[in-house]
Protein backbone atom coordinates (compact mmCIF):
# COMPACT_ATOMS: atom_id res chain seq x y z
CA UNK A 1 0.00 0.00 0.00
CA UNK A 2 1.10 3.84 -1.05
CA UNK A 3 1.91 5.70 2.40
CA UNK A 4 2.50 9.31 3.41
CA UNK A 5 6.02 10.69 3.06
CA UNK A 6 6.96 12.14 6.21
CA UNK A 7 8.37 15.62 7.18
CA UNK A 8 11.66 15.55 8.15
CA UNK A 9 10.32 17.08 11.56
CA UNK A 10 9.06 14.09 12.33
CA UNK A 11 11.91 11.73 12.34
CA UNK A 12 12.75 9.51 14.72
CA UNK A 13 12.53 5.99 16.58
CA UNK A 14 9.19 7.13 18.57
CA UNK A 15 7.24 7.92 14.79
CA UNK A 16 5.59 5.43 12.97
CA UNK A 17 7.00 5.23 9.64
CA UNK A 18 4.07 5.94 7.49
CA UNK A 19 0.58 6.76 7.49
CA UNK A 20 -2.54 4.81 6.28
CA UNK A 21 -4.18 6.54 2.97
CA UNK A 22 -7.27 6.89 5.47
CA UNK A 23 -9.32 10.15 6.09
CA UNK A 24 -8.53 9.87 10.19
CA UNK A 25 -4.73 8.83 9.13
CA UNK A 26 -4.47 11.37 6.60
CA UNK A 27 -6.04 14.23 8.78
CA UNK A 28 -4.59 12.98 12.08
CA UNK A 29 -0.93 12.97 10.33
CA UNK A 30 -1.17 16.49 9.01
CA UNK A 31 -2.73 18.12 12.13
CA UNK A 32 -0.19 16.67 14.65
CA UNK A 33 2.69 17.78 11.81
CA UNK A 34 3.89 14.42 11.32
CA UNK A 35 3.37 14.90 7.55
CA UNK A 36 2.40 18.33 5.49
CA UNK A 37 -0.30 18.92 2.79
CA UNK A 38 2.53 18.99 0.03
CA UNK A 39 3.83 15.65 0.96
CA UNK A 40 -0.20 14.12 0.55
CA UNK A 41 -0.02 15.47 -2.54
CA UNK A 42 2.82 13.50 -3.77
CA UNK A 43 1.03 10.44 -2.84
CA UNK A 44 -1.92 12.21 -4.33
CA UNK A 45 -0.33 12.27 -7.54
CA UNK A 46 1.45 8.91 -7.78
CA UNK A 47 -1.82 7.66 -6.92
CA UNK A 48 -4.24 9.24 -9.53
CA UNK A 49 -2.72 7.34 -12.60
CA UNK A 50 -4.35 4.28 -10.52
CA UNK A 51 -7.61 5.95 -11.85
CA UNK A 52 -6.88 6.39 -15.21
CA UNK A 53 -9.09 8.75 -17.29
CA UNK A 54 -11.74 8.23 -14.95
CA UNK A 55 -9.69 11.45 -12.93
CA UNK A 56 -8.91 14.65 -13.89
CA UNK A 57 -6.09 16.51 -11.80
CA UNK A 58 -4.46 19.95 -12.38
CA UNK A 59 -0.88 19.30 -10.27
CA UNK A 60 -0.35 22.85 -10.36
CA UNK A 61 -3.76 23.64 -8.51
CA UNK A 62 -3.43 21.27 -6.15
CA UNK A 63 0.06 22.05 -5.32
CA UNK A 64 -0.53 25.64 -4.42
CA UNK A 65 -3.67 25.01 -2.77
CA UNK A 66 -0.99 22.51 -0.70
CA UNK A 67 1.34 24.46 0.04
CA UNK A 68 -1.53 27.08 1.19
CA UNK A 69 -2.62 25.04 3.63
CA UNK A 70 0.66 24.16 5.28
CA UNK A 71 1.02 27.76 5.83
CA UNK A 72 -1.98 27.89 7.78
CA UNK A 73 -1.59 28.44 11.36
CA UNK A 74 -4.70 27.19 12.53
CA UNK A 75 -4.13 23.53 10.59
CA UNK A 76 -3.91 21.78 13.61
CA UNK A 77 -7.87 22.45 14.33
CA UNK A 78 -8.94 21.34 10.83
CA UNK A 79 -11.07 18.00 10.54
CA UNK A 80 -10.42 16.72 7.37
CA UNK A 81 -6.51 19.05 7.19
CA UNK A 82 -5.01 17.42 3.93
CA UNK A 83 -7.12 15.41 2.96
CA UNK A 84 -7.54 14.52 -0.70
CA UNK A 85 -11.29 14.79 -1.84
CA UNK A 86 -12.39 14.43 -5.72
CA UNK A 87 -15.78 16.08 -6.60
CA UNK A 88 -18.25 14.68 -9.40
CA UNK A 89 -18.02 16.88 -12.84
CA UNK A 90 -21.34 19.44 -12.44
CA UNK A 91 -19.83 20.45 -9.19
CA UNK A 92 -17.90 23.87 -9.40
CA UNK A 93 -14.65 23.98 -7.92
CA UNK A 94 -13.84 27.44 -9.75
CA UNK A 95 -13.52 30.59 -7.80
CA UNK A 96 -14.94 29.82 -4.30
CA UNK A 97 -16.82 26.96 -5.98
CA UNK A 98 -20.05 25.90 -5.33
CA UNK A 99 -20.87 25.23 -1.44
CA UNK A 100 -19.56 21.67 -0.54
CA UNK A 101 -16.51 22.60 -2.44
CA UNK A 102 -16.71 25.73 0.05
CA UNK A 103 -17.06 23.89 3.08
CA UNK A 104 -14.84 21.13 2.22
CA UNK A 105 -11.91 23.88 1.40
CA UNK A 106 -12.66 25.27 5.15
CA UNK A 107 -12.03 22.16 6.69
CA UNK A 108 -8.87 21.67 5.49
CA UNK A 109 -9.26 19.51 2.41
CA UNK A 110 -7.72 19.60 -1.03
CA UNK A 111 -9.79 19.02 -4.21
CA UNK A 112 -7.61 16.51 -6.10
CA UNK A 113 -9.69 16.85 -9.30
CA UNK A 114 -13.05 15.77 -10.82
CA UNK A 115 -14.04 12.26 -11.30
CA UNK A 116 -15.98 12.42 -14.93
CA UNK A 117 -19.27 11.22 -14.36
CA UNK A 118 -22.06 11.57 -16.61
CA UNK A 119 -25.54 13.06 -15.91
CA UNK A 120 -28.43 11.69 -17.57
CA UNK A 121 -25.98 9.68 -19.91
CA UNK A 122 -24.74 13.44 -22.10
CA UNK A 123 -21.25 12.60 -21.46
CA UNK A 124 -18.54 10.03 -21.15
CA UNK A 125 -18.29 7.83 -18.55
CA UNK A 126 -16.58 4.57 -18.60
CA UNK A 127 -16.21 3.34 -14.87
CA UNK A 128 -17.34 -0.07 -14.12
CA UNK A 129 -20.28 0.17 -11.80
CA UNK A 130 -22.14 3.71 -13.92
CA UNK A 131 -20.70 6.36 -11.86
CA UNK A 132 -16.40 7.26 -11.66
CA UNK A 133 -17.15 9.05 -8.60
CA UNK A 134 -17.09 5.90 -6.85
CA UNK A 135 -14.75 4.10 -9.05
CA UNK A 136 -11.78 6.82 -8.87
CA UNK A 137 -12.48 6.22 -4.16
CA UNK A 138 -12.55 2.38 -5.52
CA UNK A 139 -9.02 3.22 -7.06
CA UNK A 140 -6.98 3.86 -4.20
CA UNK A 141 -6.59 8.11 -5.62
CA UNK A 142 -8.37 9.87 -2.85
CA UNK A 143 -10.15 8.26 0.26
CA UNK A 144 -13.37 10.28 -0.28
CA UNK A 145 -15.69 11.75 -2.93
CA UNK A 146 -18.48 14.34 -3.12
CA UNK A 147 -20.90 13.66 -5.64
CA UNK A 148 -24.80 14.31 -6.82
CA UNK A 149 -27.31 11.35 -6.66
CA UNK A 150 -30.41 11.97 -8.30
CA UNK A 151 -32.01 8.19 -9.18
CA UNK A 152 -29.65 5.91 -6.92
CA UNK A 153 -27.08 5.78 -9.60
CA UNK A 154 -24.30 6.63 -7.27
CA UNK A 155 -24.97 4.33 -4.16
CA UNK A 156 -25.48 1.71 -7.10
CA UNK A 157 -21.56 2.23 -8.31
CA UNK A 158 -20.48 2.30 -4.50
CA UNK A 159 -22.02 -1.15 -3.78
CA UNK A 160 -20.38 -2.52 -6.74
CA UNK A 161 -16.99 -1.35 -5.28
CA UNK A 162 -18.42 -2.48 -1.93
CA UNK A 163 -17.90 1.13 -0.56
CA UNK A 164 -20.16 3.37 2.12
CA UNK A 165 -22.52 5.74 0.45
CA UNK A 166 -24.57 8.08 1.97
CA UNK A 167 -27.31 10.25 0.44
CA UNK A 168 -28.93 12.09 3.44
CA UNK A 169 -32.26 13.39 3.96
CA UNK A 170 -33.12 17.11 1.64
CA UNK A 171 -31.61 19.52 1.98
CA UNK A 172 -29.69 18.21 4.96
CA UNK A 173 -25.89 18.84 2.85
CA UNK A 174 -25.87 22.02 0.70
CA UNK A 175 -26.59 21.15 -2.89
CA UNK A 176 -24.50 22.70 -6.07
CA UNK A 177 -26.24 25.39 -7.83
CA UNK A 178 -27.39 23.91 -10.37
CA UNK A 179 -28.57 20.06 -9.40
CA UNK A 180 -31.74 21.35 -8.08
CA UNK A 181 -33.22 22.69 -11.33
CA UNK A 182 -31.18 19.69 -13.14
CA UNK A 183 -32.53 16.67 -11.07
CA UNK A 184 -35.79 18.47 -10.17
CA UNK A 185 -35.75 17.82 -6.47
CA UNK A 186 -34.70 14.47 -6.41
CA UNK A 187 -30.93 14.97 -5.80
CA UNK A 188 -28.45 15.19 -3.29
CA UNK A 189 -25.04 16.07 -1.97
CA UNK A 190 -23.67 12.33 -1.29
CA UNK A 191 -20.30 11.50 0.66
CA UNK A 192 -18.40 8.21 -0.58
CA UNK A 193 -15.75 6.83 0.91
CA UNK A 194 -14.24 3.26 2.29
CA UNK A 195 -15.86 3.30 5.88
CA UNK A 196 -18.55 4.88 7.63
CA UNK A 197 -16.42 6.15 10.07
CA UNK A 198 -15.30 8.02 7.23
CA UNK A 199 -17.94 9.17 5.67
CA UNK A 200 -19.09 10.75 8.84
CA UNK A 201 -16.27 12.85 9.40
CA UNK A 202 -17.15 14.71 5.63
CA UNK A 203 -20.64 14.35 6.90
CA UNK A 204 -19.72 16.61 9.58
CA UNK A 205 -17.93 19.35 7.86
CA UNK A 206 -21.12 19.92 5.33
CA UNK A 207 -23.89 19.71 7.26
CA UNK A 208 -22.56 22.81 9.39
CA UNK A 209 -23.76 25.88 8.23
CA UNK A 210 -21.36 28.07 6.85
CA UNK A 211 -20.93 31.73 7.68
CA UNK A 212 -20.05 34.11 5.07
CA UNK A 213 -16.80 35.95 4.98
CA UNK A 214 -13.82 36.95 2.31
CA UNK A 215 -11.24 33.85 1.17
CA UNK A 216 -8.67 32.99 3.60
CA UNK A 217 -5.47 32.26 1.70
CA UNK A 218 -5.78 28.57 2.85
CA UNK A 219 -8.74 28.63 -0.01
CA UNK A 220 -11.02 28.45 3.58
CA UNK A 221 -13.96 31.16 4.60
CA UNK A 222 -12.93 33.78 7.15
CA UNK A 223 -15.69 33.10 9.81
CA UNK A 224 -17.12 29.85 8.59
CA UNK A 225 -18.04 27.19 11.23
CA UNK A 226 -15.41 24.18 11.53
CA UNK A 227 -16.66 21.60 13.86
CA UNK A 228 -14.24 20.54 16.32
CA UNK A 229 -13.43 16.61 17.08
CA UNK A 230 -15.55 15.86 14.69
CA UNK A 231 -14.08 12.51 14.10
CA UNK A 232 -15.06 9.42 15.88
CA UNK A 233 -14.38 8.60 19.23
CA UNK A 234 -15.12 13.11 20.12
CA UNK A 235 -17.76 12.91 22.66
CA UNK A 236 -20.11 13.12 20.68
CA UNK A 237 -24.21 13.95 21.67
CA UNK A 238 -26.84 12.14 19.94
CA UNK A 239 -28.92 14.34 18.05
CA UNK A 240 -31.39 12.05 16.42
CA UNK A 241 -34.88 11.19 16.43
CA UNK A 242 -36.76 8.30 17.74
CA UNK A 243 -39.87 7.06 16.01
CA UNK A 244 -42.33 9.46 15.03
CA UNK A 245 -40.10 12.51 16.33
CA UNK A 246 -39.54 14.10 13.62
CA UNK A 247 -36.39 15.44 11.82
CA UNK A 248 -33.09 16.96 13.80
CA UNK A 249 -31.31 19.64 12.40
CA UNK A 250 -27.72 18.87 12.12
CA UNK A 251 -25.37 20.43 14.11
CA UNK A 252 -21.68 20.00 14.31
CA UNK A 253 -21.79 17.00 17.11
CA UNK A 254 -20.96 14.13 15.16
CA UNK A 255 -21.95 10.42 16.99
CA UNK A 256 -24.89 9.01 17.45
CA UNK A 257 -26.27 5.36 18.94
CA UNK A 258 -26.94 2.61 16.38
CA UNK A 259 -30.89 2.03 15.98
CA UNK A 260 -32.58 -0.43 18.17
CA UNK A 261 -34.62 -1.81 15.63
CA UNK A 262 -34.87 -2.44 12.13
CA UNK A 263 -37.53 -3.31 9.45
CA UNK A 264 -36.37 -5.96 7.51
CA UNK A 265 -36.82 -6.18 3.56
CA UNK A 266 -35.63 -8.02 0.60
CA UNK A 267 -37.09 -6.26 -2.02
CA UNK A 268 -36.23 -4.13 -4.84
CA UNK A 269 -39.37 -2.99 -5.95
CA UNK A 270 -43.16 -3.84 -5.41
CA UNK A 271 -43.08 -7.44 -7.14
CA UNK A 272 -38.96 -7.79 -7.40
CA UNK A 273 -36.88 -9.61 -4.97
CA UNK A 274 -33.28 -9.17 -4.82
CA UNK A 275 -30.90 -10.79 -6.36
CA UNK A 276 -28.76 -13.90 -4.68
CA UNK A 277 -25.79 -11.95 -4.13
CA UNK A 278 -28.24 -8.67 -3.01
CA UNK A 279 -29.86 -11.07 -0.61
CA UNK A 280 -27.36 -13.11 0.78
CA UNK A 281 -26.23 -9.65 1.90
CA UNK A 282 -29.17 -8.58 3.95
CA UNK A 283 -29.29 -12.24 5.46
CA UNK A 284 -25.69 -11.71 6.38
CA UNK A 285 -26.07 -8.37 8.08
CA UNK A 286 -28.92 -9.57 10.18
CA UNK A 287 -27.30 -11.80 11.37
CA UNK A 288 -24.67 -9.77 12.59
CA UNK A 289 -27.22 -7.08 14.16
CA UNK A 290 -29.04 -10.31 15.68
CA UNK A 291 -25.98 -10.55 17.95
CA UNK A 292 -25.84 -7.05 18.70
CA UNK A 293 -29.38 -7.09 20.32
CA UNK A 294 -30.54 -5.17 17.34
CA UNK A 295 -34.64 -6.08 16.96
CA UNK A 296 -35.48 -7.36 13.49
CA UNK A 297 -38.89 -7.43 11.90
CA UNK A 298 -39.75 -8.54 8.57
CA UNK A 299 -41.85 -6.05 7.42
CA UNK A 300 -41.86 -5.12 3.07
CA UNK A 301 -41.98 -1.27 2.01
CA UNK A 302 -45.05 -0.33 0.78
CA UNK A 303 -43.37 0.12 -2.80
CA UNK A 304 -45.91 1.07 -5.66
CA UNK A 305 -45.66 0.42 -9.54
CA UNK A 306 -46.10 4.78 -10.20
CA UNK A 307 -42.91 4.95 -7.97
CA UNK A 308 -40.48 4.33 -11.21
CA UNK A 309 -43.29 6.72 -13.25
CA UNK A 310 -42.86 9.50 -10.72
CA UNK A 311 -38.91 9.06 -10.53
CA UNK A 312 -38.62 8.78 -14.39
CA UNK A 313 -40.66 11.96 -14.76
CA UNK A 314 -38.46 13.96 -12.63
CA UNK A 315 -35.75 13.08 -14.55
CA UNK A 316 -37.05 13.84 -17.92
CA UNK A 317 -37.86 17.17 -16.96
CA UNK A 318 -34.66 17.61 -15.57
CA UNK A 319 -32.68 16.20 -18.72
CA UNK A 320 -35.15 19.13 -20.83
CA UNK A 321 -33.89 22.01 -18.10
CA UNK A 322 -29.68 20.48 -18.32
CA UNK A 323 -30.49 20.57 -22.49
CA UNK A 324 -31.94 24.39 -22.30
CA UNK A 325 -28.99 25.36 -19.67
CA UNK A 326 -25.89 24.13 -21.97
CA UNK A 327 -27.94 24.98 -25.11
CA UNK A 328 -27.20 21.26 -26.51
CA UNK A 329 -28.31 20.01 -29.86
CA UNK A 330 -30.75 17.15 -29.05
CA UNK A 331 -29.47 15.52 -32.60
CA UNK A 332 -26.23 15.08 -30.84
CA UNK A 333 -27.56 13.14 -27.80
CA UNK A 334 -27.27 9.63 -27.47
CA UNK A 335 -30.48 7.75 -28.97
CA UNK A 336 -31.23 6.92 -25.05
CA UNK A 337 -31.06 10.68 -24.23
CA UNK A 338 -32.98 11.86 -26.91
CA UNK A 339 -35.58 9.91 -25.72
CA UNK A 340 -36.05 10.57 -22.73
CA UNK A 341 -35.57 13.85 -23.59
CA UNK A 342 -39.09 13.96 -25.47
CA UNK A 343 -40.89 13.08 -22.47
CA UNK A 344 -39.68 15.34 -19.69
CA UNK A 345 -40.59 18.26 -22.95
CA UNK A 346 -44.05 16.42 -22.82
CA UNK A 347 -44.69 16.39 -19.44
CA UNK A 348 -43.48 20.26 -19.05
CA UNK A 349 -46.51 20.87 -21.68
CA UNK A 350 -48.84 19.21 -19.91
CA UNK A 351 -48.28 20.92 -16.53
CA UNK A 352 -45.21 19.99 -15.30
CA UNK A 353 -44.47 17.85 -11.92
CA UNK A 354 -46.48 17.38 -9.19
CA UNK A 355 -45.36 19.28 -6.00
CA UNK A 356 -47.48 17.11 -3.35
CA UNK A 357 -45.50 13.86 -4.80
CA UNK A 358 -42.57 13.77 -2.58
CA UNK A 359 -43.89 14.72 0.56
CA UNK A 360 -46.81 12.03 0.05
CA UNK A 361 -44.12 9.04 -0.51
CA UNK A 362 -42.12 11.07 2.27
CA UNK A 363 -45.21 10.30 5.13
CA UNK A 364 -46.42 7.32 3.74
CA UNK A 365 -42.37 5.63 4.10
CA UNK A 366 -42.39 7.25 7.32
CA UNK A 367 -45.61 5.56 8.31
CA UNK A 368 -44.62 2.17 7.51
CA UNK A 369 -41.75 2.11 10.15
CA UNK A 370 -44.45 3.51 12.56
CA UNK A 371 -46.60 1.02 11.27
CA UNK A 372 -43.71 -1.85 12.24
CA UNK A 373 -42.30 -0.15 15.10
CA UNK A 374 -38.69 0.71 13.90
CA UNK A 375 -36.52 2.97 14.12
CA UNK A 376 -35.19 2.22 10.47
CA UNK A 377 -35.03 -0.35 7.72
CA UNK A 378 -32.49 -3.12 6.47
CA UNK A 379 -32.88 -3.50 2.57
CA UNK A 380 -31.16 -4.99 -0.10
CA UNK A 381 -29.65 -2.45 -3.09
CA UNK A 382 -29.17 -3.59 -6.80
CA UNK A 383 -25.20 -3.02 -7.39
CA UNK A 384 -23.89 -1.20 -10.49
CA UNK A 385 -25.69 0.31 -13.48
CA UNK A 386 -28.50 -1.63 -12.60
CA UNK A 387 -29.64 -0.02 -9.51
CA UNK A 388 -29.85 3.36 -11.49
CA UNK A 389 -33.82 4.53 -11.29
CA UNK A 390 -34.46 1.31 -9.75
CA UNK A 391 -37.68 1.58 -7.27
CA UNK A 392 -35.46 0.51 -4.08
CA UNK A 393 -32.95 3.00 -4.92
CA UNK A 394 -34.58 5.93 -5.70
CA UNK A 395 -38.00 6.02 -4.10
CA UNK A 396 -35.73 7.34 -1.14
CA UNK A 397 -34.48 10.20 -3.24
CA UNK A 398 -38.40 10.77 -4.26
CA UNK A 399 -39.34 10.71 -0.85
CA UNK A 400 -36.31 12.88 0.65
CA UNK A 401 -35.11 10.55 3.57
CA UNK A 402 -31.99 8.97 4.33
CA UNK A 403 -30.53 6.05 2.39
CA UNK A 404 -27.31 4.73 3.40
CA UNK A 405 -25.18 2.16 1.58
CA UNK A 406 -22.28 0.07 3.32
CA UNK A 407 -20.64 -2.85 3.10
CA UNK A 408 -21.02 -6.35 5.58
CA UNK A 409 -18.38 -7.01 7.00
CA UNK A 410 -14.85 -7.29 5.06
CA UNK A 411 -14.04 -9.89 2.11
CA UNK A 412 -16.35 -9.43 -0.24
CA UNK A 413 -19.85 -10.18 1.40
CA UNK A 414 -22.34 -7.56 -0.22
CA UNK A 415 -23.61 -4.28 0.67
CA UNK A 416 -26.71 -2.96 2.06
CA UNK A 417 -28.91 -0.18 2.60
CA UNK A 418 -29.96 1.45 5.49
CA UNK A 419 -32.89 3.99 5.50
CA UNK A 420 -34.35 5.90 8.48
CA UNK A 421 -36.38 8.91 9.38
CA UNK A 422 -35.61 12.19 9.01
CA UNK A 423 -32.54 13.76 10.70
CA UNK A 424 -30.93 9.63 11.53
CA UNK A 425 -28.15 9.96 9.02
CA UNK A 426 -25.55 9.76 12.30
CA UNK A 427 -27.65 6.72 13.46
CA UNK A 428 -27.66 4.88 10.53
CA UNK A 429 -24.09 5.33 10.30
CA UNK A 430 -23.66 3.84 13.62
CA UNK A 431 -25.39 1.04 12.45
CA UNK A 432 -23.17 0.91 9.27
CA UNK A 433 -19.95 0.27 11.91
CA UNK A 434 -21.49 -2.36 13.32
CA UNK A 435 -21.82 -4.29 9.70
CA UNK A 436 -18.14 -2.90 8.94
CA UNK A 437 -16.75 -5.08 11.75
CA UNK A 438 -14.50 -7.46 10.76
Amino acid sequence: MSTLPETAASAGPERPAATPWTVPDIAGAVRAGRSTAAGVTDALLTRADGAGPLLSVDPDAVRAAAAALDRRTDRFALPLAGVPVVVEDGISVAGRGDEPVRRLRAAGALLAGRARTAEFGIGTDGSPGGRATAAVVASGAVPLAVGVDGDGALRAAAAAHGLTALKPGRRVLPLPAAAERRWSGLAETTVVAGTPQEVLAAFEVLAVAARRGPATAGGGLAGTAVPQGVLPGAGHVDRSPGPGNGSAAPGPAAGADPVGSLACSLRTGRTRLADPAAAAAVHTAIRVLDATGTRLLAVDPPYSAVLRVHGARRRQVGLARRVEDLDLDPDELPRAARNALRRGRRVRRLGGLRPATPASWRQRLVGWLDEAGTEAGLLPVTAGPAGAGTTGLSVWNLAGLPSLVTPVGHGGRGCVQLVGRPGSERRLLATAALLAAP
